[in-house]
């Protein structure tokens, strides 16, 4: 078995065990799959602080995730790099008690993890924060022509021609709707 995915799965003895009082957990595990689109993480590490809170049937993460990202640029396909530092206020509750439990508001029905009857695991936690955050098709900078302007040019980049300004003939009848 991989030990760094064991890491994420914290027994739920060890949460509660303090009552009220938060537990700290901080340290960096490696997850495969991190990409999306024309970036990911580099080398899938991820670095985790956390603090999980019993709080009757649920459990409060709180903290921050921290993480380098490598991509190349969409148009110039230059290397980029960049870093993630993701504050994360997640809630857990057991499997199949949440529509039981009426204390549970229906806003927070969606918005939450599941644990079972003895671990709690962060992993999704962790993918759903990262890859919500990864840029999908970044950018070099605002104003890249690309590898080659002269012969694919960016439209929209200030320098429009006369022929941009009309529009595609194609769908100039659809034009007169809009006046």
């Amino acid at each position: 078995m991989n030990t760094e995915l064991d890491n994420l799965r914290i027994p739920l003895t060890v949460i509660r065990r303090g009552g009220e009082k938060p537990r700290e957990i901080s340290f960096m595990v490696s997850l495969n799959n991190l990409e999306i689109g024309l970036s990911k993480i580099k080398d899938g590490k991820v670095e985790v602080n956390l603090c999980l809170t019993s709080d009757g049937n649920k459990i409060n993460a709180q903290g921050v995730l921290l993480a380098e990202w490598v991509g190349e640029c969409r148009r110039c396909l230059d290397s980029l790099y960049g870093e993630l530092k993701l504050n994360v206020n997640e809630s857990f509750v057991e499997e199949g008690k949440i529509f039981d439990d009426e204390e549970i508001a229906i806003s927070e029905k969606a918005d939450v993890y599941f644990f079972d009857e003895v671990h709690l695991n962060l992993e999704p936690l962790i993918r759903d924060a990262v890859l919500l955050a990864l840029p999908l098709s970044p950018l070099c900078d605002p104003y890249c022509q690309g590898s080659k302007p002269e012969e694919f040019p960016v439209a929209g980049n200030g320098a429009s021609s006369q022929k941009d300004e009309k529009g595609d003939p194609r769908w100039a009848v659809l034009d007169c709707l809009k006046e």
